[in-house]
């Protein structure tokens, strides 16, 4: 059983991975991105290793990328091998389908274990979490495993789930069963998330004594979103309109919450426009819980940009790779396909050479950065703006020692993109003065591009903006 370095927070067992890296590969991953190379290989992945589902819930945001494929074993064998020795230190299994749908999952976590690749988080619907399953992930000690149950009864779990309303009482039967094969043991964290509708929403107080009776360590209730193409019926989501009717359940739900509790709620309602009904029932229950997701005070909002191009990566069921899971959508960017191109042909290929150089970019713009689509051609809205992104929220701005180090690397690169934007500054007023001068200047510059970018990726000198 591999070792774990005892850097993980103390509220949750899972850090989207970050808990498992290291300061020797932080200091390498903020030297690549300061000069606009790559890195070895993702210190973290994002597997859905299949598009099969055994439930169909309304609000998947993946309802149009799924298909029925899979990544066959030996194909995933490949890819974590081939990952590791490129440092993968962890992986989270989710997807457009349900991990535990994938025919040899026992297979696939046992070859986890047998190259020391962590499972940091296993997000699963639960309905195939079966005793085999939990004994894996007790004894090799996966870092959370966080259970989509989403309601507090059949019938509802029918309605958001679209399945027979006995499969909710298997689901709790099977977590039950992990906690038991779990016992006095820490790992792994055990959450129930539940998604909260207009239908629904009134009722957390019933998913909180749920969560309790269960014995599970974390709640989290998030709010139900919008996906792809406006799918889902306006009539059925939550904004700030319900705040008023919904303020005494979270008073209530708050004051159950005191500093200390035993169990650890998480509300992620503030993008629906319930922020401020948060906050007023807070006040009213004369509780200030502390964020489980602090902000380092070397943390700055001009350095707040998001790095995953250079830490993550997403692998669908097809093997198409995308940024993040954010970015899973009909018209998000593909990477590349590991299928085709392997892991490190994606990873050192043309696309997200692309992707660091436009993520650098919006990095060094620190606070002034907007989304031009002249500059940007994949970085999405919600990868650019403060805020919209709860990945970079959650697990990565309390780390007060990466961010001063982060905030230096990026000063020195800025100060480096100043001196080339005045050199070609002043480069262009000669070539002003001295109009035949200007197409020799020009095929230098061209001819010399691939050079500058060669260098700058290769050996981090920073010559060029060109990506």
């Amino acid at each position: 059983m591999s070792a774990h370095p005892a850097t993980v927070r103390p509220h949750t067992g899972s850090s989207h991975g970050w808990g498992l890296v290291d300061a020797r590969r932080k200091e390498e991953l903020i030297r690549a991105i300061a000069a606009g190379r790559d890195t070895a290989g993702p210190l973290h992945a994002e597997l859905d290793l299949t598009d099969r589902c055994n439930v169909a819930c309304y609000f998947c945001n993946q309802q149009d990328t799924r298909t029925k494929l899979q990544i066959p074993l030996e194909r995933v064998v490949e890819l974590i091998d081939e990952m590791a020795e490129a440092g993968l230190a962890s992986v989270r299994l989710s997807g457009g389908g349900d991990p535990l749908h994938h025919r040899e999952i026992l297979a696939v976590l046992d070859h986890f274990e047998a190259r020391g690749v962590v499972l940091d988080n296993l997000t699963t619907n639960a309905v195939s979490l079966t005793p085999a399953v939990a004994r894996r992930l007790v004894d090799q000690e996966a870092r959370e495993v966080n259970v989509s149950l989403n309601t507090v009864d059949g019938a509802d779990y029918r309605r958001m789930m679209q399945v027979k309303p006995a499969v909710f009482d298997r689901v709790l039967d099977n977590v039950r069963h992990l906690l038991a094969v779990r016992g006095e043991r820490r790992l792994p964290i055990v959450t129930l998330q539940f998604l909260l509708d207009r239908h629904n929403a009134e009722r957390a107080l019933e998913m909180d004594d749920l969560t309790r009776e269960i014995g599970a360590d974390r709640i989290v209730l998030s709010a139900v979103q919008q996906i792809p193409d406006d799918r889902l019926a306006a009539a059925d989501l939550l904004d700030a309109g319900d705040g008023e009717r919904l303020l005494p359940v979270f008073t209530e739900l708050y004051r159950r919450h005191p500093p200390g509790d035993s169990l650890d709620l998480e509300l992620n309602l503030d993008v629906q426009g319930l922020g401020p009904m948060l906050a007023a029932a807070r006040r009213r229950a004369g509780a200030a819980p502390a964020s489980p997701f602090p902000i380092a005070p070397s943390f700055r909002a001009e350095d707040g940009g998001c790095f995953f191009a250079w830490y993550s990566t997403a692998i669908t069921g097809n093997g198409n790779v995308y940024p993040c899971c954010q970015l899973i959508r009909p018209k998000g960017p593909v990477m590349g396909n590991v299928l085709e191109d392997g892991a490190a042909g994606v990873w050192h290929g043309e696309r997200y050479a692309r992707l660091r150089g436009e993520m650098r970019e919006a990095l060094l713009d620190g606070a002034d950065r907007t989304l031009d689509p002249a500059r940007f051609e994949i970085l999405d809205p919600v990868c650019h703006t403060p805020g919209r992104c709860w990945l970079k929220t959650m697990y990565f701005q309390w780390d007060d020692a990466f961010y001063a180090r982060l905030h230096e690397a990026l000063e020195g690169a800025r100060t480096n993109r100043a001196r080339v934007r005045a050199a070609r500054g002043a480069a262009a007023a000669v070539a002003g003065r001295l109009p035949w001068l200007a197409p020799a200047v020009d095929r230098l510059r061209d001819a010399s591009r691939p050079l500058r970018v060669w260098l700058r990726h290769r050996l981090g000198l920073d010559l060029t903006e060109a990506a």
